[in-house]
């Protein structure tokens, strides 16, 4: 071979190369990020070569799935919702002119086909990508349980299996059809309500007596406290001159710790948080992935950090210029997402041990070969067991004699926390429920938040937690 054709061959190569290594970068590195964008008219009229694989929840039922039809002289392919409102702010959708949002653009690598090298070809061949199915951890007998505990409330519903990190529910309402993303998505973005808005994943609220559970495990792990520590309540804690008080004037007279949290006790939780200071309320959050986006398995920017901000800015867990008393009871600007206080719920419930959330549980092809199977990832340990125990313990007795008697569930030892949050307009509360059950060996744990409602958490939340659990329970076998 002479020098000329030499370098003409290298030339080709080297060009060939270049191409196959672009192709492969925009087709599997920059997928997801290409589907998710609607001001690419060369993205959108490729989205409807694809046929995209289908989307199942934990116990069969599918909730996306794509259908050829014919446009013109060539088949094209639509994307298909059988169950359109079942769980649509965590399905996502995919829309040649919307792009993508939840699962449907977390997971486009797999689900438009771009996961393996064969699709690669498949571009210079010009035929149809065929996208592999994924299979939620979703169950969709407990997400329709949620639906219909949380008819025309506010807010949302998270559900996660406490060894594994499944998610077994995620509900946000008010949600959206997803069959009208493709013909009214106007009336969608209108909406007042903002459907679009994940409130299980990105509404932050301030929690309440919920936090009070951190409180009680970080009291614990300090080493000065234990569950028969005694306390006074006189009905009023003063720090750096303004007053805290109890719920509804109640004053309680001698008690222990147990009982400062079956009966929420404000005063004693705020003079437990002065003692053990911000320092150590912060390390106890950070412990539990305050501070931290949760790491599901959905787009970044869909899932929402908690912790104390200060003029919208994220404080560090322990920054010393907290007033710790307040952040104790769960004040001092801290807000926090639903699906962290079920992460919360999960650990305890998990003997301490914080497992990864995720909403897929296994990818297969289109010949039914597993490509990718999401197995149960340990993210730290909150807490001890020892402390773990003793905390659920406490949380039972919430729900057997104090404000979480509406959660239980007959002939189960469901533990819980209830919490009511002041919204600061008159009348309107952020209602709360944290909880998981059984008390041993759970199977489910909960965390229900029902926005602007002029009841407490045991009035409105407590029951929509025990009915998501229930189903899990039933779901499982569990149910007596």
């Amino acid at each position: 071979m002479n020098r000329s054709l030499r370098r003409l061959y290298l030339a080709l190569a080297s060009g060939f190369g270049a191409v196959v290594l672009m192709l492969g970068y925009w087709q599997i590195v920059a997928a997801d990020r290409l589907s998710a964008r609607t001001d690419n008219p060369r993205v959108a009229e490729r989205e409807l070569l694809i046929d995209r694989g289908n989307i199942t929840t934990a116990d069969g039922v599918v909730v996306a799935r794509s259908r050829a039809v014919r446009r013109r002289d060539r088949q094209i392919f639509q994307r298909v919702y059988p169950r359109p409102t079942l769980a649509s702010n965590a399905i996502g959708y995919s829309s040649p002119n919307q792009g993508t949002t939840g699962l449907e653009s977390s997971w486009n690598r797999y689900l438009g086909g771009s996961f393996s090298a064969e699709s690669l070809f498949d571009q210079f061949r010009s035929s149809t990508k065929r996208g592999a199915s994924v299979r939620l951890t979703i169950d969709s007998r407990i997400q329709q349980a949620a639906i219909t505990a949380m008819a025309g409330q506010e807010g949302a519903v998270v559900a996660i299996e406490p060894a594994t990190g499944n998610v077994l529910a995620l509900l946000s309402t008010p949600s959206f059809d997803l069959s009208k993303v493709a013909g009214d998505f106007g009336a969608i973005l209108k909406d007042p309500n903002k459907p679009l808005y994940s409130r299980a994943t990105q509404s932050r609220y301030p929690p309440g007596s919920t936090f009070k559970v951190l409180t009680t495990i970080a009291a614990l792990d300090s080493g000065t406290f234990s569950p028969t520590s005694p306390f006074v309540d006189r009905g009023r804690y003063e720090k750096n001159g303004r007053a805290i008080t109890n719920f509804g004037g109640h004053v309680y007279g001698a008690h222990d710790l147990q009982t400062a949290l079956v009966k929420s006790i404000n005063t004693t939780f705020a003079a437990i948080g002065a003692q053990l200071g911000p320092e150590k309320l912060g390390k106890t959050m950070t412990a539990f992935g305050f501070g931290t986006r949760p790491g599901i398995d959905l787009r970044p920017e869909e899932v929402f950090s908690s912790g104390r901000f200060r003029e919208g800015k994220l404080l560090a867990n322990e920054d010393p210029t907290g007033d710790s008393a307040r952040l104790a009871i769960g004040q001092e600007q801290l807000d926090v997402t639903p699906l962290q206080m079920a992460i919360v719920a999960a650990a305890i419930a998990n003997g301490g041990l914080r497992m990864t959330p995720h909403l897929v549980s296994q990818v297969k092809d289109r010949g039914g070969d597993i490509v990718k199977e999401v197995r149960p990832e340990e993210a730290g340990r909150a807490t001890s067991p020892e402390t773990a125990a003793a905390v659920a313990a406490m949380m039972r007795r919430v729900v057997e004699e104090g404000t979480g008697q509406a959660a239980d569930v007959a002939g189960l030892s469901v533990a819980g926390k209830t919490g009511t949050a002041e919204t600061g307009r008159p009348g309107q509360n952020d209602a709360w429920f944290i909880g998981f059950a059984p008390q041993t060996n759970a199977k489910v744990a909960v965390a229900v938040v029902i926005a602007n409602t002029p009841a407490t958490g045991g009035g409105v939340a407590a029951p929509v937690a025990s009915a998501v659990m229930r189903a899990a329970l039933a779901a499982t076998g569990r149910t007596p």
